[in-house]
Parts: structure tokens; sequence; C-alpha cells
């Protein structure tokens, strides 16, 4: 695991920044207790993986594979609607379960637990890159998971634009450029749409967990540190705005039974990170992937 950028935004774009996906008062009341959607909360595999269900920004609730989402559930006007992507929805097990829901109809549970016991996953979902998402959605330690899929919310594109600008990382990769010429293209854009998880650590850090799997494209290798670093560019700029709406996040999660109540708040500050599975990088690969994660370390602010 390597830890990893940095910036500095003005006040009119941090304004602009949010990271609800804590539930409603209302949502929070259908996913709990004797409400509709809480059996879907409940720990279960699923295509050899534990399902792994994450709260959403407008009280949607997604529950994933590996890879891939089975369930997206949401309330609106007063109903549950519950979609999925028609790879599932076609399949003969999700009879009855896709459409929406009066929040006291009987049958869901039933539903939901014929669909998952049934539904079939394709292995580029839950092997390789899926595989390793499950592995570190599961650990308990060095840190708990928070968030996948992590994406900060702005008001524009414009101010989106703004927060991911940084001459720090334009530095980093011009550095890296001149040391990688024969090991493989540099990507154009480093800038990914997602981060792959959020998690806290033990002193109540804010983990940013970049993921890859030992068999991916050597480019997707060895510049995983630049692409954590603009990840890292952002988070920064944006962590004091969004740390309410994080500890609200962790608070929904801790009370839903979907973190441990032993998660700490967010009191700390930003630890990246890159995560792999189990097997071992060819000393090649790792090589060069230090030799980057070096030059992003150059690049961090003093607080990182």
């Amino acid at each position: 695991m390597l830890a990893l950028v940095s910036g500095s935004i003005n006040e009119s774009t941090q304004a602009a920044m949010r990271y609800k996906r804590a539930p409603s008062d209302e949502f929070r009341a259908v996913l709990s207790g004797a409400g509709l959607l809480a059996p879907l909360l409940r720990v279960r595999t699923v295509a050899g993986l534990r399902l792994d269900v994450h709260l959403r920004e407008d009280d949607h609730v997604h529950a994933y594979c590996g890879l891939t989402r089975l369930v997206d559930a949401s309330l609106k006007g007063g109903r549950i609607r519950v979609c999925s992507h028609q790879t599932y929805k076609k399949q003969p097990c999700a009879v009855g379960l896709f459409r929406n829901w009066d929040l006291r109809e009987p049958g869901f549970e039933s539903a939901l637990e014929r669909y998952l016991a049934k539904v079939a996953v394709a292995a580029a979902q839950t092997k390789r890159e899926g595989s390793v998402q499950a592995a570190w959605a599961s650990v308990k330690s060095p840190w708990t998971l928070l968030d996948r899929e992590a994406v900060i919310g702005y008001d524009s594109t414009k101010a989106q634009s703004a927060a991911r600008a940084s001459a720090k990382v334009a530095a980093a990769r011009g550095a890296v450029a001149l040391l990688a010429d024969s090991w493989a293209k540099l990507p154009r854009d480093m800038t990914g749409a997602e981060l792959d998880q959020l998690a806290v650590d033990g002193v109540g850090n804010l983990v940013l967990l970049e993921l890859k799997f030992e068999g991916a494209s050597p480019d997707s290798i060895y510049y995983a540190p630049l692409q954590l670093l603009q990840y890292v560019h952002e988070w920064h700029g944006a962590f004091d705005t969004l740390r309410n709406d994080l500890n609200r996040l962790r608070d929904a999660r801790v009370e839903l039974g979907l973190s441990p109540a032993s998660m700490p708040k967010i009191t700390g500050g930003l630890r990246p990170a890159i995560g792999f599975g189990e097997d071992q990088l060819p000393p090649t690969a790792e090589s060069r992937l230090r030799s980057v994660c070096a030059i992003a370390n150059k690049h961090l602010p003093p607080d990182v």
C-alpha cells in the first residue's frame, strides 16, 4: 500500500461541493427495523462474494456483487422504486421484484430472496478486479470501508474542472514522462470518474483507496500513483467542506448496521493508498510502480 497530492481551490468552488449520500429520515426508516428495504441490508453472499450495500445521494441504496450493481432501490413520492440493469431484470428469478412498491406492501422480502439466490452474475464481474474490490470491502484492519465509487458532487462542470486542476499533478506527470519513456504509454488523461473506495482508519483518517488487479495492463499499474495523485489533489481541496457530509454518512451506516460501531468519526486527515489482491506483482512492475510513487510523493501537501 502506497501513500500519496494536493491543491487549493477558491471559496466559490468549495461552496459548490457536496457528498450528500446520507439518507433522509424517511428513507432511513425504510432501511431499518421493519422497513420495506431492511432485508436488502442483511449480510449475504451472492456468486461467491459478499453483497456490498451502499447509500447514495437522493435517497438511493445500491447493492453490488464485485464490480456489478444488482439492485438500485430509491424513495420516490412515498413509494420505493426497485431497478437494475436489463442483464438482471430479464432473468426469471427477477420476476416481480423490479417495480414500484408501496411502503407497507407485502412480498418484497420473498421476491428479493428469490432473486439473490438465483441471479446469474458473469465471472467478469466477480473475478480479477471484482474479487479485489470485494476483498478490500471486507477488511477490518488497517481500516474499515465507508463507501465505494466515490465522486464529489458539484453544482457545475466549471466548478468540477476548477477543483480538478492541479499544477502539482502536471509537474509530477512531466517527471514521470521523462522517467518512463520506454515503459508503457503514459495515458493522456489520468483523471478517473470515481475513486474506488473510501475508508476510515483506526485514528479517524479518511482513506482514499485506488484498487488495481495484478493482471491489469502495465500502464494501469505503473501509473496508478499518478491517478491517485489526481484524486488526492481534488479531495484535499474539498476535505474541510465535505467532512460533515462524510460523518453523516458514517453515522447512518453505523446506525443501519452497514459499518461497525467501532468505526471512528472522521477527525483526522487524508491517507491515500493503492490496494492490490493477494498475488505478487512481477519484480519489474513493482519497481516501476514504486518509482512513480516516489515522484508522486514529492508533490504531496505536508499534511497528507
